[in-house]
């Protein structure tokens, strides 16, 4: 018989030397990687339009905004950001049957317009369905603006969300002469910054038949996790912008999920205890001088994602989505439609608007 050899504690410490090295050899090479790669868009970038439609004739239009959660967040789920447990989908088929029940509800509507956010093309959390094609394919005149690249995110530790590549979208029936990204404020740092979005503003440029004036859509996703010193300046720049545009004599209409509680409806649904995600406020000295808002002061359009959807008096709504005005259109109907958070953590707001002349 031969004695067992014994391993000596060098030998041991050897081994886990070399363990550890090649773990943190791992992360650095994995940083080096995100930081080579990280998106970092230019403060203005101008965009791809597709199609050409006619030319915008009339008094009146309308349009319809929704966050379709990437398809993501379905009546079932919760989310660890809101204070949930959730990270992501639980199979391609159940994306793509809220892709499915998304675009039925939108289908609801027959607007001159669409602002889409939460719009995925190439990411894990979506099974890398291509979704700027797949909402709404009817529509022909399409415009994305990327708001949240990152090749690999390392949250949370044991569900990882991964591969992310999503923005926002306007859609059209008519012609959008030009369409820009501007950035917005982001105050997030390094490293952190790498691996969360970098918001935006999606600026399409209509052209009105007959006029030397435009109709300027600005379609967001404001700040929804930041401090709030980020969500204040976001907010500035984009009523600093909208007033630039109205000074120069256009139709300006600014909207999306503002992630924030229009003018009072901070309290006007059930205030559910606990450490779950808090909209902002939003108050009217915000608006340029003759800017409103608009938006529906009985139907909630988001739902906290600390837990599943059961019921409207149950989970933790707010009112975030909606429109801003500028002085020269005028609010003629607006409505958010319940679909009880069935395909999404939202839903879509319907407004129609006239033209008006000062």
């Amino acid at each position: 018989m031969y004695a067992k050899k014994k391993i000596s504690i060098k030998k041991i410490l050897i081994i886990c030397g070399i363990v550890v090295g090649a773990i943190v050899l791992l992360v650095v090479l994995f940083f080096g990687f995100i930081m080579l790669t990280e998106f970092k868009p230019e403060e203005r970038t101008t965009l791809t339009v597709e199609g050409n439609d006619e030319e915008f004739e009339g008094t009146y239009f309308d349009i319809v905004t929704l966050n379709t959660g990437y398809a993501g967040l379905s009546e079932d789920v919760d989310f660890f950001m809101d204070g949930g447990e959730g990270v992501n989908p639980e199979s391609k088929e159940k994306v793509q049957e809220n892709i499915t029940g998304i675009n039925g509800t939108l289908d609801l509507f027959d607007p001159d317009f669409y602002f889409l956010q939460e719009v995925d093309k190439d990411s894990s959390r979506s099974y890398h369905i291509d979704e700027t094609t797949e909402f709404k394919s009817s529509y022909s005149t399409r415009v994305y603006a990327q708001n949240f690249v990152c090749n690999w995110v390392p949250s949370p530790v044991m569900h990882m969300i991964g591969k992310v590549d999503s923005g926002i979208m306007t859609l059209s029936k008519h012609k959008i002469s030009s369409a820009e990204r501007i950035s917005l404020p982001v105050n997030i740092s390094w490293p952190k910054r790498m691996f969360m979005l970098k918001r935006c503003m999606l600026v399409s440029r209509v052209p009105i038949k007959d006029s030397d004036k435009e109709l300027v859509l600005v379609n967001f996703h404001l700040e929804a996790y930041d401090d709030k010193k980020t969500t204040q300046e976001q907010t500035e720049v984009v009523m600093n912008f909208i007033k630039s545009e109205y000074d120069k004599g256009n139709y300006v209409l600014a909207g999306g999920d503002f992630n924030m509680s229009f003018p009072g409806m901070a309290n006007a649904f059930p205030y559910i205890e606990g450490d779950i995600w808090r909209a902002g406020k939003l108050s009217n000295d915000m608006l340029p001088e003759g800017f409103k808002f608009a938006y529906d002061t009985a139907v909630p359009t988001c739902r906290v994602l600390n837990a599943p959807f059961t019921s409207l008096t149950e989970n933790q709504l707010y009112a975030i989505d909606g429109f801003i005005l500028s002085p020269n259109l005028e609010l003629d109907f607006i409505a958010a439609v319940n679909g009880n958070f069935r395909y999404t953590d939202h839903n879509p707001v319907y407004m129609r608007v006239k033209f008006v002349e000062e």
